[in-house]
């Protein structure tokens, strides 16, 4: 059995519903030994999750009928969540917002797609090192062609191999006292449309994931209008995705009745087409 669980979803929620189960009937459970919820306990997996239509509506997942869960969050919730996304507003109480870093890349890639065009070009929109944004060209050899965009107006990029990225993304700028949980998102267009990977190094499942991934998907939309082609797939990943224990209540009530989630799934499935 492989140490990362791999799913193909169809919808947002689809694949928020997989994952739940999975964690539930195979993740590990371990004790936080430090960060915000230390000294509780919480179950997770490290996963890669392809969703083949996430702007299918609703973004946020749909309870059975009947069924006395607490929703995890709403359209409402979402399009709220996405604005803030794309803009580098911060509450005095965070820490950090994911749109410091991404507000000004959003743009970038925008600009990049529609002068150098699509073909096997593609960037990278990194979080936690707001100064920069790497792109590069998959048609040549991948260490000779990776470039840093500076984030000061007019300079030109440099290049950088391929094996320095890793470290400077995982190295926060030093200003920050949380690192964030959002790393990066890897962007492409094939086939005329344009395609996002997210990766975050830790992720709440049941309140994260949903919100999180609908406020990128609205954030993908937004580009791919702005650049003229269709929007494409959503593909996450995380090496600690996981259900807090004050969660499992809730989740536990889907588990036990997964014959009729999954009937309500197959049904909701059917109906969109």
């Amino acid at each position: 059995m492989g140490i990362v669980k791999y799913f193909e979803a169809t919808t947002l929620g689809d694949a928020w519903y997989q994952i739940l189960y999975k964690i539930m009937d195979q993740g590990r459970d371990y004790l936080i030994d430090k960060g915000s919820f230390e000294g509780r306990q919480r179950l997770g997996l490290s996963v890669i999750v392809e969703i083949k239509f996430p702007g299918k509506k609703p973004l946020a997942p749909i309870m059975p009928e009947g069924m006395d869960v607490s929703i995890p969050t709403t359209e409402e919730d979402i399009n709220e969540y996405s604005t803030y996304l794309m803009t580098a507003v911060r509450q005095p109480h965070e820490h950090y917002t994911y749109g410091e870093d991404l507000h000004w890349l959003i743009d970038w890639v925008i600009d990049y797609y529609k002068k150098n065009g699509y073909g096997t070009n593609r960037c990278y929109m990194t979080v936690g090192r707001p100064e920069t944004v790497f792109f590069y060209d998959q048609s040549v050899d991948y260490s000779d062609v990776i470039f840093v965009q500076e984030r000061v107006s007019g300079k030109q990029p440099k290049p950088v191999l391929g094996r320095q990225i890793t470290n400077q993304w995982n190295k926060d700028p030093g200003n920050k006292p949380s690192s964030q949980c959002l790393r990066g998102i890897d962007t492409w267009i094939d086939n005329e449309k344009l395609h996002f990977w997210a990766y975050f190094r830790s992720w709440d499942h049941w309140g994260g994931f949903p919100v999180n991934l609908g406020g990128i998907q609205l954030m993908k939309e937004h580009m791919a209008g702005e650049i003229g082609v269709q929007d494409g797939v959503l593909i996450a990943s995380s090496k600690d995705l996981h259900l807090y224990d004050h969660g499992w209540k809730e989740a536990y009530k889907l588990y036990r009745n997964w014959e009729r989630v999954d009937e309500f799934l197959n049904k909701s499935t059917e109906e969109k087409g």
